[in-house]
């Protein structure tokens, strides 16, 4: 009866330590999700990097399930959030950046055909979930966040009108992102150039970078697929 008793009290006592361990993790992420939505995206995004396997390919599935479902929650919920532009878009902004992702996708599918250049290789499962998911959500806060904020401030702060320092703001982000890709040469540097313009135009006229995130994803998802299905 005494080890039962002990077994008993070490179970409750287990118990407790958990639901406690449970109730601060989710204070803090509820508290705190300027800090953890990146640090989420990138914990996603380097699990999907590795999933070759089938049972962690599932795994990957699902956290990216979460994260998207966190990062909608926590829309504008913070001052530093807010300025990132992780917001709710202005209203059809979210059908919007579906269809213009499809139209970025298909431009560029349609030059490439054009000028006889592949879309590259066939990817595997784990690439075509990370560069449709957790990657776009990652480059998004980046370059349509942060910045895009920053660069924006600054030009603002230096005087620039408003109209002119929204456009080279744009324009700025859409080259740096470009040439942040070191596969890009020829091309497909111009073509990212003109797809982080398009993110960027999303950007703005939306006013959410969440907006621009489901428009890079789409388009990353589109390509893949057509590079998938072609065997390219």
């Amino acid at each position: 009866m005494g080890s039962l008793h002990i077994w008993q009290w070490h179970g409750s006592g287990m118990k407790a330590a958990f639901a406690h361990c449970a109730r601060a993790f989710h204070g803090t992420i509820t508290a705190n999700p300027e800090l953890f939505l990146p640090v989420a995206c990138l914990f996603v995004w380097q699990v999907t990097a590795v999933a070759a396997k089938p049972s962690a390919f599932g795994f990957a599935l699902l956290l990216t399930l979460l994260l998207f479902i966190y990062g909608y929650r926590v829309l504008g919920k913070t001052e530093w959030l807010r300025r990132l532009g992780w917001v709710a878009p202005r209203q059809g902004f979210w059908y919007y950046s579906l269809i213009a992702g499809v139209g970025a996708a298909a431009s560029v599918w349609w030059i490439a055909r054009i000028f006889h250049q592949s879309l590259g290789g066939v990817p595997p499962p784990q690439r075509i979930l990370l560069a449709s998911f957790s990657g776009p959500m990652i480059e998004e806060m980046l370059f349509r966040g942060l910045l895009f904020w920053l660069i924006f401030a600054l030009l603002r702060h230096r005087g620039v009108p408003q109209s002119a320092a929204v456009a080279a703001t744009v324009c700025l982000t859409a080259i740096v992102f470009a040439f942040s890709h070191n596969d890009r040469n020829g091309l497909r540097l111009y073509a990212t150039i003109l797809t982080g313009l398009a993110f960027g135009w999303m950007r703005v006229r939306s006013g959410s970078t969440a907006a621009a995130t489901v428009m890079h994803a789409v388009y990353n998802l589109l390509l893949s697929l057509i590079a998938a299905l072609s065997g390219a």
